[in-house]
């Protein structure tokens, strides 16, 4: 196909236009968002179940040393990996009218990077597996640096994808790629093929991914580079992407330094309790924050409506997240033990004070986004900057002083910044702390009652039923202590919550 002749481009451009409903008011385009998110948050259950059914078999097949060889070779695939995308699909998503030829040209300057990406970790294999004396990391390594090339090759149709709100298609397609990899590393560590298992898993799931991608999408890129508009979207991507990688630095930058003071189980203890937090995030935030930037880059001219959807999304995820976050800190000293043994135990505490984050984490997940649908990059990088070395600073601090102490001071730096991420966003959209804070504080009074309750009844039903049963009737007693405080004190945010979640359909 020549750039003269773009059928199937044109009539993939034609579908997007009718799904991405230029005239839609703010609450219809909130309403799909809901609609699309219930399906990520489905996908999201799937693959936690799924993910979690799979590494407990492969823990049994597979020596923990070959585990931790393909956990090292993930850093450098992760970091990288947010190279790569170079903000591209977000240029893409955020873009108000896409332009046919803009998407070709972002497919083939990414399918660059990929392939730039993939050339220099596989050049620096050599190196990094002597820093870490793992020859056996080279190969590893060389391997996996194919996923960049495979993922590059449908990002910007899964771009496409969620422009259109075609959220059912992406989660189905990473509940599916999941699933394929996930069986091919099963009969591949039965057959005795050890840390390759899970070499093959990831290579084969990143390959399914892209290949369901594609035939959810039915779009092909014209054979045309725009340089104007490569300029255009790697000015615009290199921020996004430096603005992301600040973003996990900020987290990933406190194991670095707690390293430093701290000793190796210390950081086992923070990165267990770190998953936690990421485990109810994966069903209580990412599902919205996945639909966010769609959402927000269609009301990128309507400020009053994007505020509304933002407060929307913070309330639905609040009235979710907030108490799991905080009934999960109430049982830890039980929960931790008895999902991962008995040599975890002190990572609860850790995970105690990590949890006091549930309001902040919800409402600057759902902020972040709204500098990328607007434009503004540039904002966005400098408070990611300054947001990484003032944790960098707070864990230098308190480090010295211990996990708890490490812990605490990322609690109290993230409070102490978020008012200005949310000052900075309100130069844009009406929203506001204090107004943020009013829509925040029914739903952590109430979690923190249920969270009080639990703590209070939770040794007594130990007494009476043990450990692993009464675990469960403690989770119980805090799921109908909050039902109840929730329907007595903020019905209408009861009523506000279920309806997005269970009626809206946009």
């Amino acid at each position: 196909m020549t750039a003269g002749t773009p059928t199937l481009t044109e009539a993939a451009a034609a579908a997007d236009a009718s799904d991405i409903l230029p005239g839609s008011s703010g609450a219809e385009v909130t309403g799909r968002s809901f609609a699309a998110a219930r399906w990520v948050a489905l996908a999201s259950v799937g693959n936690v179940v799924l993910s979690f059914g799979v590494f407990l078999v492969l823990a049994r097949l597979i020596a923990p040393a070959e585990f931790g060889m393909v956990a090292i070779a993930a850093v450098f695939i992760d970091i990288l990996q947010i190279v790569a995308r170079c903000g591209l699909p977000d240029a893409v998503v955020q873009r108000a009218d896409l332009d046919e030829y803009f998407a070709a040209t972002a497919f083939w300057v990414m399918l660059g990077t990929g392939v730039l990406c993939t050339v220099a970790l596989a050049a620096s294999a050599g190196p990094i597996a002597w820093i870490f004396d793992l020859p056996e990391l080279r190969p590893v390594l060389c391997a996996l640096s194919l996923c960049f090339v495979i993922t590059a090759a449908g990002a910007i149709h899964e771009a496409r994808l969620q422009r259109s709100f075609g959220f059912r298609k992406l989660a189905l397609r990473a509940f599916g790629a999941n699933l394929v990899g996930g069986a091919v590393a099963l009969a591949m560590a039965y057959a005795g093929y050890g840390v390759w298992s899970l070499v093959v898993q990831r290579l084969v799931a990143a390959t399914a991914t892209t290949l369901l991608t594609w035939a959810a999408s039915r779009w092909m890129p014209a054979r045309r580079l725009d340089l104007a508009a490569a300029r255009a979207q790697i000015a615009f991507g290199s921020r996004v992407f430096c603005t992301y990688l600040l973003l996990v630095l900020s987290i990933r930058s406190q194991e670095v330094i707690a390293a430093y003071f701290l000793s190796a189980a210390d950081i086992g203890y923070l990165r267990l309790a770190w998953r936690c937090i990421d485990l109810v995030s994966q069903v209580a935030v990412i599902p919205l924050t996945t639909v966010g930037l769609t959402t927000y880059a269609r009301l990128q001219d309507q400020p009053a409506e994007l505020a509304s959807a933002f407060h929307d999304f913070t309330q639905a995820s609040t009235f979710v997240a907030v108490p799991a976050f905080f009934g999960m800190a109430a049982v830890a000293p039980t929960l931790i033990p008895f999902l991962f043994g008995d040599q975890w135990h002190e990572a609860a505490p850790v995970l105690r004070i990590l949890a006091l984050l549930a309001p902040e984490f919800v409402a600057t997940s759902m902020l972040w986004m709204i500098f990328t649908a607007l434009g503004r990059n540039g904002i966005a990088l400098k408070l990611a900057g300054a947001q990484f070395g003032l944790g960098a600073v707070a864990a230098f601090v308190t480090a010295p002083f211990g996990l708890a102490a490490l812990a605490a001071g990322h609690v109290a730096r993230a409070y102490v910044f978020t008012p200005v991420i949310v000052t900075a966003v309100g130069r844009f959209v009406p929203v506001g702390n204090r107004q943020l804070a009013r829509s925040l504080l029914p739903v952590t009074a109430c979690a923190a009652a249920m969270a009080g309750l639990v703590l209070l009844v939770q040794n007594p039903i130990h007494a009476i039923l043990g450990d692993r049963v009464g675990l469960f009737a403690a989770v119980g007693v805090g799921i109908l202590a909050y039902a109840g405080l929730a329907q007595f004190f903020m019905r209408d945010a009861v009523r506000t919550a279920l309806g997005y979640f269970l009626r809206r359909t946009g």
